[in-house]
This record gives C-alpha cells, sequence and structure tokens, in this order.
C-alpha cells in the first residue's frame, strides 16, 4: 500500500479482514502518518517517498510480480504506477488518478492543462496499449469516483421495475445505455452531503476537513468539469470543449467557487459546490448511444458536494484568501461528534421525475467498523476494498474504470461498511423556489436543463 494518510489507516482493518496474504502487507509513507494504526494491524510500515527519478527503484525492492499495489496517496502519478504494474507483473488499485506535484495548482499551467479529463485520458491510453490480457489495474475506485457507478445501474434497475419493463438486465455497456436511455434519463447528479460536525469547530485561517486536506484543496482549485448530454438546449455560456465530439466540458472558474443545486432525501434540495470528478466522464461515457460522428444519447452528469459545514467555511475562506492556503489545517478524526455522509446519485428527467438512490452513513455506525474511521473516510475504503477484492478474483483484465466491473459483485463487498442504501422518488426540481429570481435564465419546461441547476453565482 502505497500512502497511509486517512482512507489508508480506514482501508487497512478491511483488508485485513477481507483478503489473505501470504505475507504482511506493506505500507510505503512519504511521511509517519498512520505508523500506529498500520503496525496494530499487523503491517510492516516503511518511510518511502516515492518520486519520479526514483520510483522504480523502490518499487522493485518491495513488489513482487503476482503483489497487488493499492494506491491511496498524493503526489504520486497513478499514470507511472499502472504502467510500472502492468510492465512487471502485478495488480493495481487506486481511489482516485493523481499526477506528480505541481499540476493541479501550478498557475504556470494552462486551465486546460490542470483539468481531471486529461488525466483521465492518459490513463485511457494505457488501457488500449496493454489490452484486456494484463494485470489487472483499476483506477478511480473509492466512494466517487468508483462506488457511485455501481449506483448507476442498480438506480437504473430500480427505475426499470417501477417502469413496468420487467426484469431488463443489460449485459454490456450498449445495453446499459439503451435502458437509460429508454427509461428517459436526461440528468445524473453525483449528489453528496456531509453533515458530519466536530466538538472543536473551524478557527479562522483554518482548514478543516473529513479527508485529505490536500486532496479537497486540488478539487477546490480545479476549473469546473462537467458531461453535456443531448437533452441539453446549447453550450452553457462560459464552457469550452475539451475536444470536439468528446461531450465533456471544462469552465475557466474553479469548483470552490461554483455552486449547484441537488437533493438527497435527508434533506430534501440544496446547494453544493460544483467539482471536477472522473465520474463525470466515465459515468456520461459508459451510458452514451453514438449516432454516427455524434451522440444519440447521452446524459449531463455532473458532481454536486457540499462537504461538512466547517470544510464548507474553509473553502469560501481559501476563496477568500485568494487561493493562498490557511496557515493551519485539521482532518477531522475522533473530534467528530455527530452526523453523517450522504452520497448517492440522482437520476432525473424521466417520467417520474428524480430517483436517488446511495448511501447514508452516520459517523457512529462507522465507528462500530472501524473505530478511528469517520463516515466521508469509510465509504471510499469500502470502494477501495471493492476493488482489491475483484482484482483479486479477476487478475487478468487489463486497465478498468469502476463503469466496466460487476455492480453487483463491487457492492456486496462494500455494502456492508456503507450504512443504509436507500431509494427515493421525489417531486423536487432545480426550478422550486427559484422562478421570481431567474426569470431570464430558467427554462421551465425542462427543470432539468444544466442552466436551471446551475446556481445564481453561475452566470450559463
Amino acid at each position: 500500500m502505497v500512502g497511509c494518510g486517512t482512507i489508508g489507516q480506514t482501508v487497512l482493518p478491511l483488508l485485513s479482514r477481507h483478503v489473505r496474504t501470504a505475507a504482511p502487507v506493506t505500507v510505503l509513507s512519504m511521511d509517519e502518518r498512520g505508523r500506529g494504526i498500520a503496525t496494530a494491524q499487523g503491517a510492516q510500515f516503511l518511510h518511502c517517498h516515492l518520486k519520479p527519478g526514483t520510483f522504480h527503484r523502490q518499487l522493485g525492492r518491495y513488489v513482487r510480480p503476482g503483489d497487488l499495489l493499492l494506491n491511496v496517496s498524493m503526489d504520486v502519478s497513478s499514470l507511472d504506477l499502472v504502467e510500472w504494474c502492468a510492465e512487471h507483473g502485478v495488480l493495481y488499485v487506486d481511489t482516485s488518478i493523481e499526477p506528480w506535484p505541481g499540476v493541479f495548482d501550478n498557475p504556470m499551467l494552462t486551465v486546460r492543462d490542470r483539468t481531471s479529463y486529461l488525466a483521465r485520458e492518459r490513463v485511457l491510453r494505457l488501457a488500449r496499449r496493454f489490452g484486456s490480457e494484463a494485470p489487472t489495474a483499476i483506477v478511480d475506485h473509492g466512494a466517487n469516483p468508483g462506488l457511485v457507478s455501481h449506483f448507476v445501474k442498480r438506480a437504473l434497475l430500480e427505475l426499470s421495475t417501477a417502469f413496468g419493463l420487467g426484469d431488463r438486465r443489460p449485459v454490456d455497456r450498449l445495453g446499459w445505455a439503451a435502458l437509460s436511455r429508454d427509461l428517459g434519463v436526461t440528468l445524473i447528479q453525483v449528489s453528496e452531503r456531509d453533515t458530519q460536525a466536530a466538538e472543536r469547530p473551524k478557527r479562522p485561517n483554518e482548514f478543516v476537513n473529513t479527508w485529505s486536506i490536500d486532496g479537497f484543496v486540488d478539487e477546490l482549485m480545479q476549473p469546473v468539469e462537467l458531461s453535456l448530454g443531448t437533452a441539453e438546449r446549447g453550450r452553457p455560456h462560459g464552457a469550452l470543449w475539451h475536444r470536439r465530439g468528446s461531450g465533456t466540458v471544462y469552465f475557466k472558474r474553479p469548483g470552490g467557487a461554483t455552486f449547484a443545486r441537488s437533493w438527497l432525501p435527508s434533506l430534501g434540495g440544496f446547494q453544493g459546490l460544483l467539482m471536477t470528478h472522473d465520474e463525470v466522464f466515465s459515468i456520461a461515457d459508459y451510458l452514451s448511444l453514438r449516432d454516427g460522428g455524434g451522440f444519440g444519447y447521452r446524459p449531463t452528469v455532473m458532481f454536486v458536494y457540499h462537504p461538512c459545514d466547517d470544510a464548507m467555511l474553509s473553502a469560501l475562506e481559501l476563496e477568500g484568501r485568494g487561493w493562498q492556503m490557511q496557515p493551519r489545517s485539521r482532518v477531522l478524526t475522533s473530534e467528530l461528534v455527530t452526523g453523517s455522509d450522504e452520497l448517492g446519485v440522482l437520476l432525473a428527467g424521466h417520467a417520474r421525475n428524480a430517483y436517488w438512490f446511495g448511501s447514508q452513513l452516520s459517523i457512529a455506525e462507522a465507528r462500530r467498523y472501524v473505530p478511528h474511521a469517520n463516515a466521508t473516510t469509510l465509504q471510499v475504503a469500502a470502494g477501495a476494498l471493492a476493488a482489491v477484492v475483484f482484482a483479486v478474483r479477476h487478475p487478468r483484465r487489463g486497465v478498468l474504470e469502476a463503469d466496466e466491473l460487476d455492480f453487483e459483485e463491487c457492492l456486496a463487498t462494500a455494502a456492508p461498511y456503507l450504512g443504509q442504501l436507500v431509494g427515493a422518488f421525489t417531486d423536487w426540481t432545480p426550478l422550486q423556489g427559484r422562478g421570481e429570481l431567474f426569470d431570464e435564465a430558467l427554462d421551465p419546461a425542462r427543470p432539468w436543463q444544466l442552466r436551471n441547476a446551475r446556481a445564481r453565482q453561475w452566470r450559463v
């Protein structure tokens, strides 16, 4: 395992329960975080800082053919690790596609060069290069990206049943895309609200979060990215195509300063940050149907995220500081006393308006499974565990994204750690309560257009 931050420390106890190893897990970490937990779990903890010029030699010292490398680190290139593992007969899993340092926060790079789309494209080129018989490498398989792709398939099947389409169970990508089209799904929102709260609140000039500080700050400062569907009436104002015909766009504005509206069962409608995430590409691509040189069907896919209140305040303060990081930071773990993380997918635009499916996991329940975890880190760790188990069972499948895996097999592994899996219909739309304020921009006849989901601060 590379890295032992909040996610690594949470996944270690799960690995010991579900995966039999011939030798103790080896943890390679650039700092001392997690040493105590790793040692308590029987892992070998080694100080090892992987760098572009030395990672080949360092991995060669500890990783052997037939091993599995789980990458839960920051600032270590997923692209390079996937390539090294494929060439050395090693299985691979990560929870997000990461570059070496100096990309997402580099003002000398163009906006497009700092997008998640380009990083994912490089990994997909590796997948084509190595083919389907290479050692299995599963990228982007935490909670989101990762489990949310399986939530989409589960939601599509439940919609199919609700609409009386019978036991229609697709067996390939085209089948899932056709089902989504036939159900009338025009927009998919990955919808997440974190309500966990600590006994000691955020202080001025302090950045607080329930998971990686560096990872969240990178996402806040990256440009907004999403996939545009065939139901959209034109390209939004300010949107730039990644490439013509890709169906994906980016904006010259950071996700940490861009807002959109979504819905979830416990709280109803909410406003969150419109963040870049790889699942907005992979889900849209997986559910797309081509028509000649264009798309015959493609859903709009976006990620709307409201972090815990202290993290949201931290993000607003960061923007106010001109994106200069606060001098102090704190990851909330044992200090959390209440709340939950509600993560799911909202499938909208069909005959029954919208349907949400996902995980509701409280901090109390998360601690019953892993005492030092919180709800957010456990959801991500459950996704990583599911990918590890899948890779071990299917060791020669090449480079894969979550959408290409057996969703039922992955959910069977992850579900015991996700709290309640909930499905709910709603009559709510992004237009609710907004008509008089936004007459010039709204499209009342098509409530699930992107222009309606955006918040007041974002002109489209």
